[in-house]
């Protein structure tokens, strides 16, 4: 899937808020069923980590590993 929009158009914004990062200030925001306000961040990181994917602007790569050992890292860490 992908998110195409001019910039400032909330991009960053709504992957923010559907990853749980950021907080909505009206609203719900629900993933994969889930109110994510109803969850503490020990349970949004573990669906995160099993249920979202994504990529970084500035990639949040590790310097110290490969391409394929980044990718991978998830992965190893579920």
């Amino acid at each position: 899937m992908a998110i195409l929009g001019a910039s400032g158009s909330g991009k960053s914004t709504l992957l923010s808020l559907l990853a749980g990062l950021d907080h909505a200030s009206c609203r719900e925001v629900s993933l994969f069923g889930q109110p994510l306000s109803g969850l503490n961040e020990d349970q949004r990181a573990l669906l995160r980590r099993d249920k979202v994917g994504f990529v970084f602007q500035n990639f949040q790569l590790m310097p110290q590993l490969t391409a394929l050992e980044n990718v991978m890292l998830p992965l190893e860490l579920a």
